[in-house]
C-alpha cells in the first residue's frame, strides 16, 4: 500500500462545535472552547495530511489518518476531512469507522472523487483514501448534511449554519448531483446569510457517494461551516484573455449584441485573429465569455471574470449568446481554454494568492479540482499540487476531483466548470 505524508505543525486547542444537524446523520457532539488565561503563548494551528493508495478501504483510511496525525504533531483531531475513491463505496462505513477510532476527530466528513489528492500528489486512477486532520482552539465548525436535495436547500442550510458564519469564515459544500440545483442552492444561500465565500465540489465517480461521521449517503448534501479563521480563495478557471475588455453597449438577457458600439461577433473575430495560433487554439480548445462581476473594481485583473461558456453565435445580428445573464454596462473580455491557458491561469491564480500571504505559509487548506483537469488535460501527473507547493510551499492540503466546482468571484458565489478553487487559512 502506498502512502503519502503532510506537513506538520505543532501543539492542539480546542474546538466548538455546533451542531448543524441533518435527518440523516446522528447529533454531533457539542464541545466548548477551552478556558484560556490573558498570559500564555498564542494557538498555534495543528493540522497535517495523510494518503494511501491500494489495499482495502478501511486499511488506506487507518494508514491515511495515521499519517495524517503523525504529521499535526497532535494526539487527537477536532476535523477530519475525507476523500476517497468510488471503489471505496461498499466498504465506507469501515472505511469512516477507521478515521473517527484513529484521529479522535468529531467531525468526519467528506465525500467520493474521480480521484482524490494531497500536497504531495494527485491519485486519478485506482483506490485511494485522502485525510486531512485540523486541531485550532479559535475554529468553530458547524458540520451538516442533507438527506436529499430539492426546492430550499440554500434555505435550509443557512439556518443550519447562520450563527457560525455571521461574523466570517466560509462554508464548504459537498453534494450530489443527483437533485442538486447549483444556481438555486447558491441564491437561497445568499438570500439568507448574505456574501459567505462558498467553495466545494460535486461528488464524483461511479458511484458518488457522501461521507458524513460514520455513514455513506447518495443524493445528499454535506458540508462544514468555518469561522474562527481567516479563509482565503483562489479561483482558477482554465482560461487565458484574448483581446481587450470591452464594455458591453447593448445586451438583451443572455445575448451580447454591441461591445464598445460594434458588433459582439466582429470584437470577438478581432481577439481570435490577435492570438498566435489564434484559429488552431480555438478549434482545440474552444472560446468562451469573461464577465466582469463587480463594476466598482478598476483595474480588472483575470480572477474579476466569471468565465462562461459560448452557446450561440448570431451571424445575422452579430450576437454571441453566453450561458449567463449580462447587463449593459458590463466589463466582457473573451478567454481561451486549453492546457497552456489553464496553466497560465493558475499560476496567476498562486501568485495572487502568494502576494496576499505576504510570505506566510498556509496552515493547511482544501483543493477542489475538475475532473476534467488532471492528467488527461496536462499530460502529466501531480500538475496542480506541483504548481500549489511551488508558489506557496508545502503546507497540509487534502481535495479531490470533482463534477463541477463552487467558488466566489468578486462578492458573489457561481458554480464553475474545469476550474481549479483553493481554499487555504494562513498560520497568523
Amino acid at each position: 500500500m502506498g502512502r503519502g505524508d503532510g506537513a506538520t505543525h505543532a501543539r492542539r486547542g480546542g474546538l466548538q462545535v455546533r451542531r448543524g444537524g441533518g435527518r440523516a446523520g446522528p447529533p454531533e457532539q457539542h464541545l466548548r472552547l477551552p478556558a484560556r488565561g490573558a498570559v500564555g503563548p498564542a494557538p498555534v494551528i495543528a493540522a497535517g495530511s495523510g494518503l494511501a493508495v491500494g489495499g482495502a478501504p478501511d486499511d488506506a483510511a487507518l494508514d491515511a489518518s495515521l499519517d495524517a496525525l503523525a504529521a499535526s504533531g497532535v494526539e487527537r483531531a477536532d476535523v477530519a476531512l475525507v476523500f476517497v475513491s468510488s471503489d471505496c463505496g461498499p466498504r465506507a462505513h469501515e472505511l469512516l469507522h477507521a478515521v473517527r477510532r484513529t484521529t479522535g476527530a468529531p467531525v468526519v466528513l467528506g465525500c467520493s472523487g474521480a480521484g482524490v489528492l494531497t500536497e504531495r500528489r494527485e491519485v486519478e486512477r485506482g483506490p485511494a483514501v485522502a485525510v486531512l486532520v485540523v486541531t485550532d482552539e479559535r475554529l468553530v465548525v458547524t458540520p451538516f448534511l442533507l438527506a436529499a436535495q430539492g426546492p430550499g436547500t440554500g434555505e435550509q442550510v443557512a439556518q443550519r449554519v447562520g450563527q457560525t458564519v455571521a461574523e466570517g469564515g466560509c462554508l464548504v459544500v459537498l453534494p450530489d448531483a443527483v437533485g442538486l440545483d447549483p444556481g438555486a442552492l447558491l441564491d437561497g444561500l445568499h438570500e439568507a446569510l448574505g456574501f459567505v465565500p462558498v467553495v466545494g465540489a460535486v461528488a464524483a465517480g461511479e458511484p458518488t457517494f457522501e461521507l458524513y461521521a460514520t455513514e455513506a449517503v447518495r443524493g445528499a448534501l454535506a458540508g462544514v461551516a468555518f469561522s474562527g479563521l481567516a479563509p482565503m480563495i483562489g479561483v482558477a478557471q482554465g482560461c487565458m484573455p484574448i483581446g481587450e475588455p470591452y464594455v458591453v453597449t447593448r445586451a438583451d438577457g443572455n445575448a451580447i449584441e454591441q461591445i464598445a458600439g460594434r458588433p459582439a461577433l466582429e470584437v470577438l473575430g478581432d481577439a481570435i485573429r490577435a492570438l498566435p495560433r489564434g484559429e488552431e487554439r480555438i478549434r482545440r480548445a474552444g472560446v468562451f465569455a469573461g464577465l466582469a462581476m463587480d463594476p466598482a473594481k478598476s483595474p480588472l485583473e483575470r480572477g474579476d471574470f466569471l468565465v462562461r461558456n459560448l452557446v450561440g453565435l448570431e451571424q445575422a445580428s452579430g450576437a454571441v449568446v453566453v450561458a449567463e445573464r449580462v447587463r449593459v454596462g458590463q466589463t466582457v473580455q473573451f478567454q481561451i481554454r486549453d492546457a497552456e491557458a489553464s496553466r497560465e491561469d493558475l499560476t496567476a491564480t498562486l501568485e495572487t494568492l502568494a502576494r496576499r500571504l505576504g510570505g506566510r505559509r498556509p496552515a493547511f487548506g482544501a483543493y477542489f479540482d475538475c475532473a476534467g483537469r488532471g492528467q488527461g488535460l496536462f499530460g502529466v501527473a501531480d500538475h496542480d499540487v506541483t504548481l500549489i507547493r511551488k508558489h506557496l510551499g508545502e503546507f497540509p492540503l487534502v481535495g479531490f476531483f470533482g463534477n463541477g466546482e463552487f467558488a466566489p468571484v468578486g462578492r458573489r458565489n457561481f458554480f464553475h466548470n474545469y476550474t481549479g478553487a483553493l481554499v487555504v487559512f494562513p498560520a497568523t
